[in-house]
């Protein structure tokens, strides 16, 4: 097959003959034709013999395999059409999401639906998206996708195609689709934690511009060893994951979170066995492997390789940091590799990241209340203006507002939603004019030129005329009491006439669902907590089941949808269990 990649098929690429629409199709074409052997991919647990060895995918296996499965989407007219990628599969997942790049095709990442929340969330976007076809890979995913109503989607089950090397074979079949800068690459649907997602449009300008910031913010090259724990549809997962991989042409090592969440001990385990360099994710990992990774999980585990261990996509807690620096670093972890960072999915993925070797900067919120992360500094095409949301005004360093960006990695709107994407990723400075500017919906201030994200700016509590940040009252409150979740909790306000109540709903650890007589002390450890902290009242506490708090794909809690639910009666508090009856043996074996 080394034909099929030659430096004939390198110099008939488009981005030989126009340079400034070079994309990650040319990237993949050239690493397969100069360095074919080397591994790109090692999936965890997945492959004919499944265990932690994992499938391999090579350059050449990974073109392949794409190129091929390209050649058939663009036998049924998919070009510059919309796929969606419906995966358990993480190595499938990678195949295919190179497979609709190189078809020309526009990719369509959504999570696979495990309930029914997350099935009517494939609806949405399946409706939403105009999909013309589909990619899933289990009969779970088909069952769901064939009852989506939409009769005109084709539907290519991978399991089928991928028997006796069909795909590899077509490879000669692709043709390179001319591909500018401003070509749609995929649709990254939000997350949705104020609202239905709405799906943003990545072209594959932005995502080279944002591959190259984060190259050279991270320092990642050829000698990097990287390893993955991340959901691939969501943009932390695939920009900075899979398409980081790629650009740079370094192997990485990609495990389930599922896995993760099982095992966290194998997170810190692989990282040891395998060198790794650099490996994240949001915070709640960081605080997960805190709490429940024990001594005898890390006999012999080194963590000295570990350089990247970045934190994004939720709010960074300083006291995660603490916790998690100050449990690993006998095992040789540093507090100069965590690498706190910003981004979102309007942006590509990387707005800022901090400087690398050094330990995360600690500042105080404007509210006064917990102690606030540094994210880090912009790449010189990155313009950050912290905003007075209410007159457009940039504000001067140190004070809060909106976080405003521009520069080549803000993508091109909402698909769609001109109105959203007029507001959104069109905003301009009052006086000057200047912009256009993405409206990051996201407060935060500058300190030294380092970005400090303090809150939502739909989500900040207002009482009385003080202003509060959410998390801070619910990192508050979780450590009033032994009995509630770590991240389980939502803060929010009702106006009722024309007071404010304030409302804070918190799911129960497993283990004290059966613990009802002590609820009441629960509750009054929280209000207690937020009087001697902040001076307000809790005029309302909910308990939750674990997992009850509503979260976006991503594990975002969303408030808003938490003060919906509560308004409407469908936030449910916790419930006293029945009773387990037991049956005595002897009912069981009469004698």
């Amino acid at each position: 097959m080394q034909d099929l990649i030659t430096a004939e098929r390198i110099a008939n690429s488009p981005s030989a003959r126009v340079t400034r629409n070079r994309t990650l199709v040319d990237i993949l074409v050239e690493r397969a034709a100069l360095q074919p052997d080397d591994v790109a991919f090692t999936f965890i647990g997945e492959g004919a013999t499944g265990g932690e060895s994992g499938l391999t995918l090579t350059y050449r296996e990974l073109y392949e395999q794409a190129a091929g499965f390209a050649s058939l989407l663009q036998a049924h007219g998919l070009t510059g059409e919309r796929v969606l990628l419906v995966f358990k599969s993480n190595a499938w997942f990678v195949i295919s999401f190179f497979a609709c790049l190189m078809a020309g095709a526009i990719a369509v990442p959504t999570a696979p639906p495990r309930r029914e929340q997350m099935a009517q969330r494939l609806r949405t976007i399946a409706g939403n998206a105009g999909a013309r076809a589909g990619i899933p890979d289990s009969d779970e995913v088909m069952q769901t996708a064939i009852g989506l109503g939409h009769d005109d989607v084709h539907w290519f089950d991978v399991r089928q195609l991928s028997k006796d090397g069909a795909l590899a074979a077509r490879a000669t079949n692709w043709r390179p689709p001319l591909l500018r800068s401003d070509s749609l690459a995929f649709l990254q649907y939000t997350s949705g934690s104020t609202g239905d997602p709405k799906g943003v449009m990545v072209s594959h300008g932005n995502l080279m511009a944002n591959s190259r910031h984060h190259t050279v913010a991270c320092g990642n090259d050829s000698e990097t060893r990287a390893l993955f724990a991340l959901p691939l549809y969501h943009d932390m997962g695939l920009i900075g994951g899979i398409v980081q991989t790629v650009y740079a042409g370094f192997p990485a090592h990609v495990m389930s979170p599922a896995h993760f969440v099982q095992k966290p001990q194998r997170w810190l385990q692989l990282i040891s066995q395998l060198r790794i360099c650099s490996s994240g994710g949001p915070n709640f990992m960081y605080d997960l492997a805190a709490q429940v990774i024990q001594p005898e999980h890390l006999e012999g585990v080194d963590l000295s390789s570990w350089r990247i261990a970045y934190c994004g996509a939720e709010p960074i807690r300083a006291s995660t940091i603490e916790r998690f620096t100050s449990k690993f670093a006998p095992y040789g972890f540093r507090a100069g590799s965590f690498f706190p960072c910003y981004g979102m999915a309007e942006a590509t993925l990387f707005v800022t990241g901090s400087k690398l070797g050094t330990a995360p900067q600690l500042a105080t919120s404007a509210s006064g209340g917990q102690p606030v992360v540094g994210c880090g500094f912009p790449d010189p095409d990155t313009t950050i203006e912290i905003v007075d949301p209410a007159n457009r005004q940039p504000l001067p360093e140190g004070q809060e507002g909106e976080i405003w960006v521009s520069g080549v990695t803000v993508a091109q709107g909402y698909w769609k939603n001109p109105t959203a994407t007029e507001h959104t990723f069109k905003a301009r400075l009052a006086k000057s004019n200047a912009g256009p500017f993405l409206r990051t919906g996201d407060l935060g201030y500058r300190k030294d030129g380092n970005l400090f994200v303090t809150g939502r700016l739909k989500d900040l509590i207002i009482v009385r005329g003080r202003n509060f940040a959410p998390h801070d009252l619910e990192l508050e409150a979780e450590g009033s009491h032994p009995g509630l979740q770590p991240g389980g909790g939502a803060a929010f306000t009702l106006t009722e006439g024309d007071q404010e109540r304030l409302i804070l709903a918190f799911e129960l650890k497993r283990e004290w669902r059966r613990r009802e007589d002590e609820w009441g002390v629960v509750e009054a450890a929280v209000r207690a907590s937020i009087a001697r902290g902040y001076q307000l009242r809790v005029d309302d506490v909910v308990l939750l089941a674990p997992g009850a708090l509503p979260r976006t794909s991503s594990g975002k809690v969303r408030r808003t949808q938490c003060r919906v639910d509560y308004l409407g009666g469908r936030l449910m508090p916790m419930a006293p269990m029945a009773p387990r009856v037991v049956t005595p043996s002897s009912a069981l074996n009469p004698t």
